[in-house]
């Protein structure tokens, strides 16, 4: 759709719609997605800040259901816009803790720091240290903590939180959950966990197809990525599992969801981070 905004520009609009039930309910919804965006920026109200993150369901292809012994679904994987797989579960709750970037030159500064005996813990120690004090507060839940390359993985394996719950908020902001990570659960209901290495960590192009693949072509040309990029992964591990914290056992959904993360991500090995 074309439109002209307040200054008397002419400006493209498109806008996506999806559907667990039919093609013409996706495509209504598509056609009301591109008249409210028309109708802002015509307005001069421009895009909602989280017009890109979160507020809807994410344009993914489902690779598998995993279901429990009585048929229920608890996850589904599925593979985001740039090929990674990805975990999606209400049951098993993960949290994302984000380590803050040290400044230019920090490190040499710490090593003149050491030699005088005053070398200032690093911030991964840092974020380390305040897990464990946050899961001291939480006696009754166990949790097993992972490295990854941009901080840790924390999850909780022995008790079923709903994303959208109180305790659920309580311990995201317990741990010091990335605040983009929880928006995105609280609006998906649905916790996330990356399965597979981002690609450019690993010297591999981005896809030149995104699903949903409009022609067979697109579905071809993705494979051959798709192919490209997982010969590219074998080197490389998602998350590292660095340390359990409490002595409950986990739900028994929730140890067949950490058996598949675990060995998807490679958190066994000490292959590098990506």
């Amino acid at each position: 759709m074309q439109i002209t905004t307040r200054d008397g520009h002419p400006f493209p609009v498109t806008g996506w719609g999806w559907s667990e039930t039919s093609r013409e309910e996706a495509l209504q919804r598509s056609r009301d997605s591109v008249q409210n965006i028309a109708a802002r920026l015509m307005s001069g109200a421009g895009f909602p800040d989280s017009y890109t993150y979160g507020n809807r369901p994410r344009r993914e292809e489902i690779v598998e259901e995993l279901t429990n012994d009585d048929g229920e679904l608890i996850a589904f994987i599925t593979r985001n816009h740039y090929g990674a797989l990805v975990m999606n579960t209400a049951h098993l709750m993960f949290i994302d803790v984000d380590v803050p970037i040290q400044p230019a030159g920090s490190g040499l500064v710490n090593l003149i720091k050491g030699l005088f005996g005053k070398q200032t813990p690093l911030p991964a120690e840092l974020v380390r240290t305040r897990i464990r004090e946050s899961a001291a507060r939480f006696p009754g839940l166990t949790f097993r903590v992972y490295r990854t390359l941009a901080g840790f993985r924390v999850a909780v394996i022995n008790k079923r939180i709903s994303p959208t719950s109180q305790e659920a908020s309580e311990l995201y902001q317990a741990f010091g959950a990335d605040p983009l990570y929880v928006t995105l659960c609280a609006n998906q209901e649905s916790y996330r966990a990356r399965l597979t290495p981002k690609h450019w960590r690993c010297g591999i192009d981005k896809p030149p197809t995104q699903f949903p693949f409009e022609t067979s072509q697109a579905r071809a040309m993705f494979d051959s990525w798709k192919g490209n990029y997982d010969r590219g992964c074998t080197g490389f591990a998602t998350c590292r599992f660095v340390e359990q914290i409490g002595t409950a056992r986990a739900l028994n959904e929730n140890a067949t969801l950490l058996r598949l993360h675990d060995s998807t991500s490679k958190a066994d090995s000490d292959l590098q981070l990506a």
